[in-house]
């Protein structure tokens, strides 16, 4: 144990040390300690009374909500490449090694623990409209924050032993897959199901199912879910009740790893290589889809197209050779949260769920397939215009954008009870919006394609969106304090965000006439 102990404490003070160095790094994480400072002091200076406060069973709900997706979600990889613990320098260090797999698989446990933590970093950020909404204190804050870690670990824990039992037997693999799906299934039924008992109270019939007493003995999430909901209640047998359930099924997860498949190496080894080659593909800009094992053969061709315009149904072959039907599984979990947040916030408006959903646009937007065609020839050899290649590779995107603003206003509209005015609005002014993002992403590509260092970028990138963005909500405050029309505000700032992407576009489009633009 002492060698890793000292690999781990090493491994941290280089980690601080290489923060320290790094200026870019350096100046990032101060930016985002003082936004998240004056975040909590602007939320502390004008409290809401008690009277003004919803429900705190929405706050449960959602929590219920945001952890139930995010343990499927991570334990459905068991199904494919497993989950991994370390990384390659761990592997080739630790295996290497006379240390016994448990204490390398304790090591491993402490080293995805904190990066859960870092996972999770982003949920400090609601901590504001949190405050607003509910009243909730900077320890219920962190106690959802360690929820959502402890969700995170255990998924991959949980897609650790799915792999470690299921890799081996593929009728095995199939069963257990069909069962977790089904219990996922029958838990929304069971949730969903009473809101029919009562048709003019959806939101009490929701927020009834959701807090049922049957929940908190659901499986992890649940046990998680009960543990926050201790403590925003002040009921500390309820969170020692919901964190000891939690603890019991870590140990009998360890357990099965280490008892019941002894080709613990071998599974380890290939989900890092896969991990390892996830995140060096995205370091080097690179978009690399997980090539399926059995590869069944169908339509040959791109099915039509010429010239630039290939482009786009060469696209639509790849989306469909991935299995994605114009929206991925992480779009679709940011609708089904924009969803979720206009139900719970009727009361807020449509410019509530609008600013809300924008912001987690600037999460959820796709860099795309655009992305991979400047790291290829082919785009810079076909004889067209650098303005219609450029538009050409984006139309898939934009295509998304399109379609994910309507999946996303429909039904929130419908929620809120908008005009049909006023939802057709938002769909524009989440097109601009969208496309306005992208523009920013090649506009980073154009000025800062030869940069190596992608905390630098980040931190540019955003502040970029920001000044691009800017002048359209000013626009859009004015417009609809002068003409009292939320429509027209929408449409205003629409109008600035598709007219400066459409300016970027154009000003950008020789980023496909030099190769040597893009540091791919």
């Amino acid at each position: 144990m002492k060698g890793l102990r000292y690999l781990f404490f090493t491994t941290l003070k280089n980690s601080i040390k290489q923060l320290v160095k790094s200026p870019a790094k350096l100046v990032m994480v101060l930016v985002f300690v003082l936004f998240i400072g004056l975040m909590v002091v602007s939320s502390l200076a004008a409290p809401l009374s008690a009277d003004e406060l919803r429900d705190p069973r929405e706050l449960a709900a959602m929590v219920l909500v945001l952890y139930g997706f995010m343990f499927f979600l991570g334990s459905n990889n068991g199904f494919s490449s497993g989950a991994s613990f370390y990384s390659m320098a761990d592997v080739n260090l630790l295996f290497s090694c006379p240390i016994s797999q448990k204490k390398i698989l304790v090591y491993g446990l402490i080293r995805q623990l904190q990066t859960s933590l870092l996972l999770g970093f982003f949920l400090i950020f609601q901590y504001g409209w949190l405050y607003n909404t509910y009243g909730i204190s900077v320890g219920a804050m962190l106690a959802i924050l360690l929820g959502y870690c402890a969700v995170t670990f255990c998924s991959q824990l949980t897609a650790m032993t799915i792999y470690s039992f299921t890799s081996a037997d593929e009728g095995r693999k199939r069963l257990v897959k069909y069962t977790m799906r089904g219990v996922f299934l029958v838990l929304l039924a069971a949730v969903a199901l009473p809101l029919l008992e009562n048709t003019q109270d959806l939101l009490g019939g929701a927020l009834k199912s959701a807090t049922a007493p049957w929940v908190n003995f659901i499986p992890v999430f649940g046990w998680l879910t009960a543990a926050v909901s201790g403590v925003l209640a002040g009921n500390w047998v309820l969170v020692a009740a919901g964190a000891g359930a939690t603890a019991v099924f870590v140990l009998l997860m360890l357990v099965l790893v280490t008892k019941m498949h002894a080709d613990f190496y071998e599974d380890v080894l290939k989900a890092t290589e896969v991990s390892f080659s996830a995140i060096t593909s995205k370091k080097e800009g690179q978009l690399r889809e997980t090539v399926p094992k059995n590869v069944k053969t169908g339509p040959v061709g791109i099915g039509g197209g010429s010239g630039a315009s290939a482009f786009y149904y060469k696209h639509k072959v790849e989306n469909r050779r991935a299995r994605v039907f114009l929206l991925d599984t992480t779009s679709l979990v940011f609708v089904g949260t924009i969803w979720l947040f206009s139900f719970f916030m009727r009361d807020g408006g449509l410019v509530a769920v609008f600013a809300f959903a924008t912001y987690m646009q600037i999460f959820s937007v796709s860099m795309g397939r655009w992305l991979r065609e400047l790291t290829l020839p082919y785009v810079y050899l076909v004889p067209a215009g650098a303005f219609q290649k450029l538009l050409a590779i984006c139309r898939e995107t934009i295509l998304k954008i399109c379609v994910e603003a309507v999946l996303v206003f429909l039904p929130a509209g419908l929620i809120l009870q908008a005009k049909p005015l006023e939802i057709a609005a938002c769909i524009f002014a989440r097109i601009g919006f969208g496309v306005l993002f992208m523009a920013g992403n090649i506009l980073i590509e154009r000025i800062l394609g030869t940069l190596t260092s992608k905390t630098l970028i980040l931190f540019l990138y955003f502040l970029i969106l920001i000044v691009l963005a800017a002048p359209g909500v000013v626009l859009g405050v004015i417009v609809g304090i002068f003409l009292s029309s939320t429509a027209l505000a929408f449409a205003a700032m629409a109008v600035w965000n598709l007219a400066a992407s459409i300016l970027i576009f154009y000003l950008c489009r020789d980023i496909l006439n030099y190769a040597e633009l893009n540091n791919k």
